[in-house]
């Protein structure tokens, strides 16, 4: 396997973090543009506050991570991560996954993404310890999986897709780890 470590240059790291902000912003302003055009959305101003902030940790998160590591699988990795984590938390909170936003197994979702930011905040920037962060909660993603089923409210196509998002991640993580140590020996 090619462990040589992929840096960004710093103009290509610019222009992405312009994009990312932006595209952010330009999310945010989708409801207030279409609210003009239909009654369908219908945003208040804690929805707007509340996603304000949601896009805002993201993008933190992202930030974080470019001034962590110049290594583009790490960066990558946490984009995979975070984006999983966003998708969950936004889907959820928007309509729910399971039934609607009020079932309490929709819970489960939150639990996992709590899982992912407890892990990723104790792992410090470590890909090695990223790596175990993200088997376990696609492990729990799984297993959530599994008692959605037991319980009659099946998902596997979406718990799928997010345990396939947690494993990608850590594969890229374990490739910044290999990457970082091939640097260092």
């Amino acid at each position: 396997m090619n462990t040589a470590v992929t840096e960004m240059s710093p103009r290509t790291e610019r222009f992405l973090r312009r994009i990312g902000w932006l595209s952010a912003a330009a999310l945010l302003a989708l409801p207030a543009i279409a609210m003009q055009f239909t009654e369908e959305v219908n945003w208040t101003t804690s929805d707007f506050v509340i996603a304000g902030v949601v896009l805002a940790l993201v993008g933190g998160v992202f930030e974080l991570a470019a001034r962590s590591s110049t290594n583009l699988a790490f960066r990558i990795a946490t984009v995979m991560a975070v984006a999983c984590g966003f998708l969950q938390v936004w889907i959820n909170g928007a309509v729910g996954i399971i039934g609607n936003e009020d079932n309490p197994a929709n819970w489960t979702y939150f639990a996992v993404v709590f899982m992912a930011a407890v892990g990723a905040v104790a792992a410090y920037g470590n890909p090695r310890a990223l790596v175990r962060t993200m088997i376990a909660v696609a492990v729990a993603q799984g297993l959530f999986s599994i008692i959605h089923a037991i319980n009659g409210t099946p998902t596997p196509i979406i718990d799928g897709f997010f345990v396939l998002l947690w494993l990608v991640a850590a594969g890229l993580f374990r490739r910044a780890a290999l990457q970082r140590e091939a640097a260092i020996a």
